[in-house]
């Protein structure tokens, strides 16, 4: 009779146990490395240009096409970084809608790459720790597997005789 009783909380505590390994850890929250604004400045390489505005002023007013333009800011290998009321006042002196859209375009997109160039060194630098951490992690898993190691305990001591703590193979 006493056999009968424990016979039905045999589901439950199997139930229990089921449920206590199906427990999981919360996810842990995102850590976003945010870039600040004076960070952003510093990773943005500024604007050079070894053509200048005026000489594309020049170049527009002595007939050439915006392609040839172009071709010549892209040799010279040259960046502007133009407010909207600049882009304005240069278009009124003479160079061309197509002339200054793609200097802001050539621009943005140097900006892009810069902050890309950041975004890909902070990722490799993550990879690199965590490939270290999993090297170190490993390193110390296999000195604890050593059959030579016995961990903190020995055999004398000042009260006399006491037993090893672990020793041999560990397995987890």
């Amino acid at each position: 009779m006493h056999h009968s009783i424990y016979l039905r909380f045999i589901p439950v505590i199997s139930l229990l146990a089921v449920l206590a390994g199906c427990a999981t850890q919360p996810p842990q929250p995102v850590e976003i490395d945010r870039i600040s604004p004076e960070q952003l400045a510093a990773l943005v390489p500024p604007a050079q240009s070894t053509l200048s505005l005026a000489d594309i002023v020049t170049m527009s007013k002595q007939g050439k096409t915006d392609a040839e333009i172009i071709e010549a800011i892209k040799q010279s290998q040259s960046r502007y970084a133009l407010t909207p009321s600049e882009v304005l006042t240069w278009h009124q002196k003479g160079i061309s809608k197509g002339v200054l859209d793609y200097m802001q375009q050539a621009n943005a997109l140097a900006e892009q790459n810069a902050i890309a160039d950041e975004i890909n060194k902070r990722e490799k630098a993550r990879v690199e720790s965590e490939t270290k951490l999993k090297r170190e992690r490993d390193a110390a898993r296999l000195r604890s597997m050593d059959p030579w190691f016995y961990g903190p305990g020995f055999y004398g001591g000042p009260w006399g005789y006491r037993p090893y703590w672990g020793g041999g193979w560990r397995y987890w």
